[in-house]
């Protein structure tokens, strides 16, 4: 059983909504209801969503936990992605609010406390933490917790308030006329709970290129690119020679550029790493810093030369996927389906028909899997040499040659 103040305070929290009355933002958070300004805190939760998913990136086959989703808006924005989400709240009122605004077939939503979540052990793949860890005060329980529900190779990012978070005016007012408990995320203490609670990696992470403050001249970054194209033992000697001079006091406006803008990064990331610790915790193994790739490996097998004009030709395709997510093939489902395409392009490789023709993938084809598929493709109707290009697209989404994925060209002389 916890004490008689935490059980106050998650009392508070389920009835936060009413008491606060504050379901115009929550309605359409991230963004300012009618007739106010709220760019700051608007600015910081877009910020926060952002750099979520860069370092956690989300693939198309995770169940992402929500968790502390208050009314949704966070599922909100990751279902508009075609990512599938389950909210979870302390508040019933926030969540019947939350409801309002997602707008998949599924829409699931679960009131649940956070240090007892009502899920089975390895359901999520991912868990978006996003301002919510530092309203509970059994954290090593709501660790455990989400260690349970994640997946061998699951993950959590939490995106907190840090140091001096408590004393600010925004929240002794809130612990004051609310009842909820607001405390202080420091980074080294985080992290090691994180770590007793069974998380093997545990990192936390910079969000350097939202600090305002940072601002490089032109000189000074002349000065970091030749630095860091320097070879090893010029640089080592150059490192004494600055040392010396940073002994003395001098070079500062020249020389010891480069020290005294890396200094002034150095305090400044810490200082915003402190005030709002990212920390990502991953049951096994470091989380990749990319989403899921669409990458293919295209390889013509057997198909004629020489062909008739009007006629159909066959083609014979080996495919592996090369990357780290699986190809589905439903074109009924709401995943976009991933199918071949050939484009035809004339004798000088011009484009000349990006949709020339498709062909469905006969079923969803794993990460390293090969297939093979055979084509009739139709002949062009105007004689003379045309190539045939064919590559992988996500229908409606994009061709797979774009994000770096290999092709295969077939020339067919149309006689």
């Amino acid at each position: 059983m916890g004490s008689p103040v935490a059980a106050d305070s998650k009392q508070s929290e389920k009835e936060y909504l009413r008491r606060a009355a504050g379901g115009a933002w929550e309605r359409l958070k991230p963004f300012s209801p009618p007739g106010t300004s709220t760019l700051t805190d608007s600015a910081a939760l877009i910020q926060d969503f952002a750099a979520a998913l860069h370092h956690l990136p989300p693939s198309p086959d995770d169940l992402i936990l929500d968790l502390g989703a208050g009314a949704c808006w966070c599922s909100d924005w990751l279902q508009r992605l075609n990512l599938r989400t389950v909210a979870v709240d302390i508040s019933v009122d926030m969540l019947r609010l939350g409801r309002t605004r997602l707008i998949g077939p599924r829409p699931w939503v679960v009131a649940g406390d956070l240090e007892r979540l009502p899920f089975a052990a390895g359901t999520f793949d991912k868990v978006y933490c996003l301002s919510a860890i530092h309203h509970i005060r059994d954290m090593p329980s709501a660790l455990a917790e989400l260690y349970r529900v994640l997946t061998p190779a699951g993950a959590v990012l939490f995106s907190e308030p840090g140091v001096g978070h408590a004393g600010k005016a925004g929240s002794v007012t809130a612990m004051r006329d609310f009842g909820v408990l607001e405390q202080d995320i420091v980074a080294s203490d985080f992290m090691a709970a994180c770590a007793c609670a069974g998380f093997a990696h545990v990192t936390l992470r910079p969000m350097s290129y939202l600090i305002p403050q940072v601002e490089i001249t032109a000189t000074q970054w002349e000065a970091w690119v030749r630095r860091a194209a320097s070879k090893r033992p010029a640089r080592a000697a150059s490192t004494i020679w600055r040392g010396v001079l940073e002994l003395l006091g001098l070079g500062k406006q020249d020389v010891l550029i480069e020290e005294t803008l890396a200094m002034q990064l150095v305090r400044l990331l810490r200082g915003a790493m402190a005030d709002h610790p990212v920390i990502v915790a991953a049951k096994h193994g470091s989380v990749p810093h990319r989403g899921a790739t669409r990458s293919a490996e295209i390889q013509v097998v057997a198909a004629p030369s020489r062909v008739a004009a009007g006629s159909h030709v066959p083609v014979r395709l080996r495919i592996r996927n090369t990357g780290d997510a699986a190809w589905p093939t439903d074109r009924t489902s709401s995943t976009p389906a991933v199918r071949l395409g050939v484009q035809l392009l004339a004798a000088d490789e011009r484009l000349l028909d990006r949709d020339f023709h498709r062909h469905d993938l006969s079923s969803p084809v794993a990460p390293g899997q090969s297939v093979e598929i055979a084509v009739s493709c139709r002949v062009p109707d105007t004689r003379g040499l045309h190539y045939f290009k064919f590559d992988l697209v996500e229908e409606g989404v994009t061709w797979f040659e774009p994000q770096g994925s290999g092709i295969a060209r077939h020339a067919i002389e149309v006689i």
